[in-house]
C-alpha cells in the first residue's frame, strides 16, 4: 500500500453529492515521492465499520475487479 486516505482529509461530508478539494501530491505514507509509473487504486467506503452498498454508475467502466488505474507522470 502506498497511502491510505481518510475521510477527514476530504473536509465536511454530508448526505448527498460531495465534491472535495482533496488532491494527492504523489507521495507515499512517509512523504517520499513515488516514481513515475502505473499505480492501481481501490475505493472502499464504510459507515461505522460496515460496507456501503455500491450503486452502479458510468464510472464503473474505469474499474476492473474493484481496482482503478492511474499513471503518475511528472
Amino acid at each position: 500500500m502506498v497511502r491510505e486516505v481518510h475521510k477527514d482529509e476530504f473536509g465536511v461530508i454530508r448526505i448527498g453529492r460531495n465534491i472535495s478539494e482533496f488532491t494527492w501530491d504523489g507521495t507515499d505514507m512517509y512523504g517520499d515521492r513515488l516514481a513515475n509509473g502505473l499505480y492501481l487504486y481501490r475505493v472502499i467506503t464504510k459507515i461505522n465499520s460496515s460496507d456501503i452498498e455500491h450503486r452502479d454508475t458510468e464510472a464503473d467502466s474505469y474499474f476492473k475487479k474493484g481496482f482503478g488505474k492511474m499513471y503518475l507522470m511528472r
